[in-house]
């Protein structure tokens, strides 16, 4: 039988097998170790991927953005303006736009944590998406390399 990344070698011989290695994290078959210290795959317990918005500002101009919309619309209606509503709903637009375009360049701060020892870890974490999915699925196949066979 060949070993490849596929499988599990924790009970064979000396053999470890990686299934991630950066210049930040590696993930064996055995340990997961990053910048913090190395923790035992058996050990790891409440593996969650965690998303966090990294930039409040969003937030302030979506609020800012449904106030501008909510003054629009009375005071286009009070004064008879349709020029008055449709500048709103540009200007709103625009704003929609540019978070839009804010989200594409700047993506969200993504970690990978878990529990070891009874105690929360951060595993991993990274803004570059495709890098954090290339870890969370070595982590994830180290886990369940790990897991006993069902009977």
């Amino acid at each position: 039988m060949v070993l490849n990344s596929d499988t599990s070698a924790a009970g064979q011989g000396g053999w470890i097998v990686h299934y991630y290695r950066g210049p930040r994290i590696v993930v064996t078959s055995r340990y997961v170790e990053n910048a913090e210290g190395r923790y035992l795959v058996r050990d790891l317990r409440h593996i969650n991927r965690v998303h966090v918005f990294t930039h409040p500002a969003r937030t302030v101009a979506l609020i800012g953005g449904a106030i501008e919309l909510a003054l629009a619309a009375p005071l286009a209606v009070a004064y008879g303006s349709a020029a008055l509503l449709c500048a709103g709903f540009i200007s709103a637009s625009g704003l929609a736009t540019a978070i839009l375009v804010d989200g594409r360049r700047n993506p969200r701060w993504m970690a990978l944590r878990a529990v070891s020892g009874g105690r929360e870890i951060t595993l991993f974490s990274s803004r570059n998406q495709q890098e954090f999915e290339q870890v969370r699925r070595a982590v994830i196949r180290a886990v369940e390399a790990n897991r006993p066979p069902h009977l």
